[in-house]
């Protein structure tokens, strides 16, 4: 018996496909083992068969999928005006510098206080109490 259970796996290892079938649940290793047995290797080629044509399949489906996004994201490039792009850019520019400068100026109004020399006069009204 662990002649023929040997011979099982080393069929097993030339047909993958055997253990997809185990993990989806079509079949368990009892059924197929005892398939193996009674049949022999000829009760398996045309279910691998099956299968690899299930499998070509699903790789067609993802090819056309993947076409299918590049397609839509070059549509998308297509349809993008420059112009408008520019002015987007342009007038976020804008904005980032007005923010530039209202923090600019807050910095440089306090480089602008310079001390005087006299203690009494350079403190501020915070510091005093």
């Amino acid at each position: 018996m662990s002649a023929k259970l040997d011979e099982f796996k080393e069929f097993v290892k030339r047909h993958p496909l055997l253990k997809g079938m185990v993990q989806s649940k079509q079949k368990t290793w009892q059924e197929l083992f005892e398939d193996y047995c009674i049949l022999g290797e000829s009760a398996f080629p045309e279910e691998a068969k099956e299968e690899k044509k299930e499998e070509s399949k699903k790789e067609t489906k993802s090819a056309s999928s993947t076409e299918d996004l590049i397609k839509t994201v070059v549509g998308y490039v297509k349809k993008i005006d420059p112009d408008q792009v520019t002015k987007t850019v342009t007038s976020i520019q804008k904005v980032l510098e007005l923010f530039g400068g209202i923090g600019g100026a807050a910095a440089g109004s306090a480089l602008a206080k310079k001390s005087t020399g006299d203690p009494l006069f350079d403190k501020r009204f915070d510091e005093w109490y």
